[in-house]
């Protein structure tokens, strides 16, 4: 079968900074868009987040790969100009610049949808573009609180805890990828760009939809089970000898007696408290408390192992330094190689959707700030001269 990027011949324009946006712009990148990361000439401020190497963010590493770069300053008319010729040849626009920065720059919907009728313009924002909160800025945790997300997790007798990874973030990234191609699906029939937004709140409430039924059709509001299910039961994870911990679900009685059995405790089997699945998870504290000697005796790995010969449904608990080699993760292609010309071999998240004609690819390491700004200049038809007059002038880096 010959394989190609179903995105191919489509422009992007990635204006955005942090996460959100630019993960969204990765995925269309990863399935052959052309996307054109566009920062101020300071750099996305993800540059500067959390350890690195040789002064490349892993933050930003981790969701800006496949791109090109051009680095402008949009405080200056010329740049904005700049930016204008940039979106001219471009599908669709990704920003999440706040409402007034909009306004000064001249970048609102309107202005684009006036100057551009034929651009999708996403923009991407803590609380979206309507209501009390609209405008304000807003960060992962914010939305983790203000979605019930926060006060959901956690141990029962513990405080509210946020996810550990950004989770809002990389939601919205999701639907920013989801709402382009809606968009660009939509252009196909009518010809016209429009404008359409995505926003941490709105994505992350929305991710937790099996959790807001329960509240939306039976009033019933989640508490904090820890690494527990109000499902379900034993359904924990339990610590293992050399520290570690094995995450098990027997979710029917069927999984329940392979677990048993596999653990030596057949007598669990004919009490009356573990006879069926509501009777386990009215009892679910006994019942951990009869299966972790088992746990406690044994290696994760090898409790892994013993329990997965017999279908149990289980993983150990890893961290990222052995989740990234573990063989399932590997099998997958969820971390992949590129070579990146100045820091060499690295190593970043790889595709996780899989399909078989048009597969996704990363061909492009993480850019360097402005790594291809004289290559998109070029392309826009400025030469070596006004290339150099921009540089001097710091309109572009």
């Amino acid at each position: 079968m010959v394989q190609t990027q179903a995105l191919a011949g489509t422009r992007v324009i990635d204006a955005a900074t942090m996460v959100a946006g630019p993960l969204g712009a990765s995925i269309l990148a990863d399935f052959g868009a052309d996307v054109v990361k566009v920062e101020p000439i300071t750099g996305d401020e993800s540059r500067t987040f959390g350890p690195g190497r040789d002064g490349m963010s892993g933050v930003y590493s981790g969701v800006n790969r496949n791109k090109r770069a051009i680095a402008l300053d949009l405080r200056d008319e010329e740049g904005r100009e700049l930016f204008h010729e940039l979106c001219a040849g471009a599908d669709v626009l990704i920003e999440n610049m706040l409402p007034g920065v909009r306004e000064r720059f001249g970048l609102t919907p309107e202005d684009l949808a006036e100057r551009h009728p034929h651009l999708i313009c996403l923009s991407v924002s803590g609380y979206g573009e309507s209501g009390p909160l609209a405008g304000r800025p807003a960060m992962d945790p914010v939305a983790q609180a203000l979605t019930g997300l926060m006060q959901a997790t956690g141990e029962p007798q513990g405080r509210a805890i946020k996810a550990g990874p950004p989770i809002a973030d990389s939601a919205a990234g999701y639907l920013v990828a989801v709402a382009a191609l809606v968009a660009l699906l939509a252009k196909r029939r009518t010809g016209a760009g429009q404008h359409g937004s995505v926003s941490l709140v709105g994505s992350l409430f929305h991710l937790q939809t099996p959790w807001l039924g329960q509240y939306l059709l039976a009033d019933h509001v989640q508490t904090r089970v820890g690494n527990a299910s109000n499902f379900y039961a034993p359904y924990n994870a339990y610590p293992t000898r050399d520290g570690g911990a094995v995450h098990v679900v027997a979710f029917n009685d069927r999984h329940f007696g392979r677990l048993a059995r596999v653990v030596g405790a057949d007598g669990l089997l004919d009490d009356a408290r573990f006879a069926d699945a509501a009777s386990r998870l009215a009892h679910r504290e006994e019942l951990d408390a009869a299966l972790a000697p088992w746990f406690a005796d044994r290696d994760r790995d090898d409790a892994v192992e013993l329990l997965t010969e017999q279908d149990v449904i289980c993983a150990p608990v890893l961290a990222y330094d052995e989740a990234v080699v573990h063989p399932q993760i590997r099998a997958l292609d969820l971390v992949v190689d590129v070579a990146h010309e100045t820091l060499g071999p690295l190593q970043v998240p790889g595709v996780p959707i899989k399909l078989s004609a048009t597969p996704g690819r990363v061909e492009r390491p993480p850019t360097t700030l402005g790594e291809h700004t004289a290559e998109l200049l070029q392309e826009l038809g400025h030469d070596d001269e006004d290339i150099a007059r921009l540089l001097a002038g710091r309109v572009v880096r």
